[in-house]
């Protein structure tokens, strides 16, 4: 029977450093989405106008787009930046 071969394995801290900045590129990029979709709004609700009002709009679209992004499934962004960029991580040596 041939002796098995260990193969290198991805450096841990990096995988992680790597996953944790593709989700944070999908949290960007669901924050200028949701940015755009509101732009497309007419502004003429209740609690609509004022700078404040404005201030906390955004607070809220970068609080959801972190959510979504950091969620299990997200949409998907995070996680196929990931797999790609993986494959080029510096592998342990043994």
């Amino acid at each position: 029977m041939p002796p098995q071969v260990k193969m290198p394995e991805v450096n841990v801290k990096e995988a992680e450093k790597l996953k944790d900045s593709c989700n944070g590129f999908e949290a960007i990029f669901v924050n200028q989405m949701l940015k755009s979709m509101r732009s497309t709004l007419s502004g003429e609700g209740l609690l609509d106008g004022g700078t404040g009002m404005d201030i906390y709009k955004s607070m809220y679209d970068q609080h959801l787009a972190d959510n979504i992004a950091n969620s299990d499934n997200g949409i998907g962004i995070g996680d196929m930046l990931y797999r790609q960029l993986s494959k080029s991580l510096p592998k342990e040596k043994m």
